[in-house]
């Protein structure tokens, strides 16, 4: 009897997305609760594994976080992170529970580590993230308990582990080293404590500074000046930050402009750059297509810019051959309005017929035709996280260093032509480009 084919009298129907077995008898169904636990276990296994082993990587393993809550399961901890460090020359282990509002660390050799690794993996995290030299590896646990594991390629960047103990210490701005700054922007309290309702806020900061830091841009311009324009400064945090870490920090002739249209905003970080004394950090008001700088940007940075504002600032940085150009885009319509005007390919129908999969296929496509031009353009490109997740669902950030001259990778341009021609869409950026660009695709 073929008790795998469904007209047989006796159909097993086994749902590793559900939490639960059936076996299927003429219409009847019971419960099989150990052959389920086998196959759970097996996938839970598979998983499990893969992210012991690339915690234990010894020298490869950069950092792990586990964080969210499986539907239905309680946890003490709103999310858990273990990073390597080093403690009298000997490689440890370190976790760290939160709990929403402290967090306690714990250090373990790292031949003793395996059982804590076990015990969080059999936590009911939703999401985990494990982030190598090598690679990255993605796990997801669906809403109906599938875990989705997805394994990367090498970033473009890699990241090297910070073995520091105490992490404080090596933040790239600290209370220590920026307590001006950290004053001036209301982050940091008269008494060196960094307030409450600004520890996202600050975390943001340093977590931007160490994605610039990790790029090595910054060595060539010893001795002389470094030009950086922030396009859609806003708020002016990480403007305010950038300058300082450029020019007090790595003690470089940093010369930074923010721009943005919000005129009463620019006023107020003209006045705070006065107080501070800091003559070199200059604003403007205007849009960003409209820019016109007195001397070439070296570094275009541009945060949260919406939609074809982030192409504008990707312009500028391309044609000025700009070092380095970092984004983090926001708001992205305008290839959605495009997909929205073609038949969608038959492959994508079923992903594309959800309202919210298809904004969100428009965001990756906008963000993936951004990286793929930037590279023909030659920026060695990546797209890593900027924030985390539970921060702001905007947390993408593309970073591109100039390496080589445009339009000399055949597989980049060949890559791009055909995502193009599958999805029957232009982007932006390509039409701004203009034939700049369209030269490299005939």
């Amino acid at each position: 009897m073929d008790i795998h084919h469904r007209d047989s009298p006796l159909f097993f129907s086994v749902n590793s997305v559900v939490k639960d077995f059936f076996i299927f008898y003429d219409g009847h169904s019971q419960k099989e609760p150990k052959l389920f636990r086998l196959i759970i276990k097996n996938m839970e296994i598979d998983y499990h594994d893969k992210v012991r082993a690339r915690i234990l990587s010894n020298g490869d393993f950069v950092r792990a976080q586990f964080s969210g809550t499986q539907k239905g399961a309680e946890l003490k901890w709103v999310k858990v992170i273990i990073r390597p460090i080093e403690l009298k020359g000997i490689l440890h282990l370190q976790f760290s529970y939160f709990d929403g509002l402290k967090d306690i660390s714990k250090n373990y050799p790292l031949e003793k580590s395996a059982a804590q690794i076990d015990k969080v993996l059999s936590m009911p995290f939703r999401n985990i993230f494990v982030e190598t030299m090598s690679g990255n590896l993605q796990v997801n646990i669906s809403k109906k308990g599938k875990a989705l594991v997805n394994e990367r390629k090498p970033e473009t960047l890699p990241v090297h582990p910070d073995l520091a103990h105490n992490r404080e210490k090596n933040r790239l701005l600290s209370a220590e080293n920026a307590q001006p700054f950290l004053e001036a922007v209301g982050i940091l309290t008269k008494d060196g404590r960094i307030k409450a309702d600004m520890q996202r806020k600050y975390k943001q900061i340093n977590e931007f500074l160490r994605l610039l830091d990790e790029t090595n841009s910054f060595d060539d311009f010893k001795g002389k000046p470094l030009h950086v324009v922030d396009f859609g400064c806003g708020s002016a945090y990480l403007t305010f930050a950038v300058y300082y870490y450029l020019h007090d920090i790595l003690d470089l002739d940093a010369h930074v402009i923010g721009v943005d249209l919000k005129e009463e905003l620019i006023e107020r970080h003209r006045k705070k750059a006065k107080e501070l004394g800091w003559d070199q950090l200059t604003f403007e008001v205007g849009y960003i297509s409209d820019f016109q700088p007195k001397i070439i940007p070296d570094v275009v940075v541009a945060l949260h810019a919406c939609d074809t504002a982030t192409d504008d600032a990707l312009l500028h940085g391309i044609r000025w051959d700009s070092k380095l150009i970092v984004c983090a885009p926001c708001c992205q319509h305008e290839l959605q309005e495009q997909m929205a005007h073609v038949p969608a390919p038959t492959a994508m129908e079923s992903v594309l017929g959800h309202n919210i999969l298809f904004e969100r296929m428009g965001d990756i496509l906008t963000d993936t035709f951004r990286a793929a031009i930037l590279r023909i353009m030659g920026y060695r490109t990546d797209i890593t996280q900027f924030v985390p997740i539970e921060h702001t669902g905007k947390n993408l950030m593309i970073r591109s260093l100039k390496t080589s001259p445009a339009g000399k990778n055949e597989q980049h341009i060949e890559e791009y032509k055909n995502l193009k021609k599958f999805w029957q869409v232009t982007p932006y950026l390509e039409k701004i480009l203009g034939e700049e660009y369209a030269q490299y695709l005939k």
